[in-house]
């Protein structure tokens, strides 16, 4: 990396740095308490429970063995417990079995390294796929709208949830195919590692159901791979997926942990597909079904289209088309399946979508500047007309992002501090 790119990155650190430090305030209030947590979260206590479980002292190897590995709740993988036991661990040691009465503490930790932390990295990556760090305005400016997304600062602030290692795995599926280059090398089997983790945490990996056959083709066509070594490849890289599933998650050697995890997903695809048990019109499917969701969280529907034909330009011109190709491949499937079979509407269930989407946010901003359209490069009246609109529509954007969704995580941060208030008061 060059000095310029350096600098880039070492401002962007920075940025995220001082995010990451400015999210501790919010995320260490209304969890005083496993009590507090209950009146002011709806999934944090369902999920805490079973991280206590896991470091509560054992009795012995079997029991510790038991705790660790079978911990009880498959409605999220493995990875997503074992790092939450982890961020946690440092509080175990220091107060032994007492750690409980830092619940707090606890929850700062779990917020800030498994809600925080991943999805910080995950936009860095792809901000850097998508810019290379080449010039800073344009990494800022990228890093500066993705940061605003309401959804993903929702996904920051007093939320301990799987969605952000899910995330991070998904960029690191397609950051490792990005490296790996039609090349079928070392990366094309970490991507297939990173794709099993993807599965095992949230399901979120198997939506590159088509991008890997249209990656394999693609070496085909480019004479890299015979139609014998498509095959072979295809075959191994979901071999090594699966490895990678079963390793990540060490419970399914037990049968009735097996069982378990069978009939809760089970139940899940039903809730998922039916909605819960309500007559309500908001368990509907289709487009028209998610506009309130999409357009609160992640834009105005008009928002949304100029970022899919930024994807679309970014597949067919500059420097990063075979990645926003894979981008494509992989949250097309995915946002179908959410539209039309998909009746909930939780706002997190699109960030596997989005965040990859919102990468190629100044792809057509970039597109003109370079000058990719030579038909409208050779006019400067209409490049530099197309240039100002497209960034007064990120511009405008961005406005509606802070003026308005913020609103609502306000209210829930504030209502999290007067419950602290009268949880205080009352123990006077």
């Amino acid at each position: 990396m060059t000095p310029g790119p350096k600098r880039t990155g070492w401002w962007l650190f920075l940025i995220a740095l001082l995010y990451f430090i400015a999210l501790i305030f919010p995320n260490a209030r209304g969890a005083q308490s496993e009590r507090m947590l209950l009146v002011t979260s709806l999934d944090e206590p369902v999920t805490y429970q079973y991280v206590v479980r896991m470091l509560t002292p054992a009795s012995d190897f079997k029991d510790l063995f038991s705790r660790w590995v079978l911990y009880g709740d498959y409605h999220y993988g493995y990875p997503f417990y074992f790092f939450s036991a982890l961020a946690v661990l440092p509080v175990r040691l220091i107060y032994g079995a007492e750690f409980t009465n830092y619940t707090a503490l606890n929850l700062l930790l779990l917020r800030q390294a498994i809600s925080v932390l991943p999805m910080l990295l995950a936009i860095l990556l792809l901000v850097y796929e998508q810019t290379r760090f080449r010039t800073l305005w344009q990494s800022l400016a990228l890093t500066a709208v993705m940061f605003l997304v309401p959804a993903f600062v929702r996904n920051h602030l007093q939320w301990w949830h799987p969605d952000a290692l899910s995330v991070l795995a998904v960029t690191l599926v397609l950051v490792f195919l990005r490296r790996d280059d039609l090349r079928f090398g070392r990366f094309f089997w970490l991507a297939a590692a990173a794709c099993g983790v993807a599965v095992g945490i949230k399901f979120a990996g198997v939506f590159f159901f088509l991008t890997i056959p249209i990656y394999l083709f693609m070496g085909y066509r480019q004479k890299r791979l015979t139609l014998p070594q498509v095959f072979t490849k295809g075959a191994l890289f979901v071999v090594v997926a699966l490895l990678a599933l079963v390793l990540s998650n060490p419970f399914l050697y037990n049968e009735g942990a097996r069982q378990e995890l069978m009939r809760i997903q089970t139940e899940k695809v039903e809730v998922l597909g039916s909605g819960y048990e309500d007559a309500s019109p908001y368990y509907q499917k289709g487009p028209a079904f998610w506009k309130w969701t999409l357009s609160t969280w992640y834009g105005h529907p008009l928002f949304l289209a100029f970022l899919g034909l930024s994807l679309l330009v970014g597949c067919l011109r500059g420097p990063n088309q075979r990645f926003n190709g894979l981008i494509l491949t992989y949250i097309l499937p995915q946002a179908v399946y959410l539209l039309w079979f998909v009746s909930v509407k939780p706002d997190h269930y699109w960030l596997p979508v989005m965040v990859p989407l919102f990468s190629t946010a100044l792809t057509l901003p970039t597109a003109l500047v370079e000058g990719w359209f030579p038909a409208v490069s050779r006019r400067a009246w209409l490049r530099r007309g197309l240039l100002a609109l497209l960034v007064a529509v990120l511009m405008a954007q961005s406005a509606v992002f802070l003026l308005r969704p913020y609103s609502g995580v306000i209210a829930q941060v504030q209502n999290a501090m007067h419950i602290e208030e009268i949880y205080y008061d009352s123990s006077r």
